[in-house]
């Protein structure tokens, strides 16, 4: 009888693995396969209009000034053993009504940043929300 038990309990596990594993195609309208739509660029009165990407967080400052304040995270890549690769960190710099420059990191054991990319948004409270 332990046997039976024993099989059916495997049966049982495996049938759970195997329906748990299987992907669904989404339903018509209920995902979009577009990509996210692009950040606006900023004004070109802007103080974040003169950034580019690739600039390091010291040509930013002179030329948008000091931030409101300055937000460091990590990625998923951080958690990644054993990879010493770029992206494992980010910075973002928040503008008061400006937006927010984003940086990446070079990881590792690097400290070289660059611009990633330029989050204009007007009504940014020049803070993480």
């Amino acid at each position: 009888m332990r046997r039976a038990d024993g099989l059916a309990l495997s049966a049982l596990l495996i049938l759970t693995v195997v329906t748990g594993c299987a992907t669904q195609s989404p339903s018509p309208g209920s995902q979009s396969t577009a990509p996210p739509p692009a950040a606006t660029p900023p004004p070109a009165g802007s103080k974040l209009a003169g950034i580019r990407e690739g600039m390091t967080p010291e040509q930013v400052q002179k030329i948008a000034g000091a931030p409101a304040s300055i937000k460091p995270y990590i990625t998923g890549k951080a958690f990644i053993p054993w990879y010493f690769g770029p992206d494992r960190q980010r910075t973002a710099y928040y503008y008061r009504g400006q937006g927010r420059v984003i940086f990446s990191g070079e990881g590792g054991l690097g400290t070289d940043s660059h611009v990633l990319r330029v989050e204009y948004d007007a009504s940014d409270p020049g803070a993480p929300r």
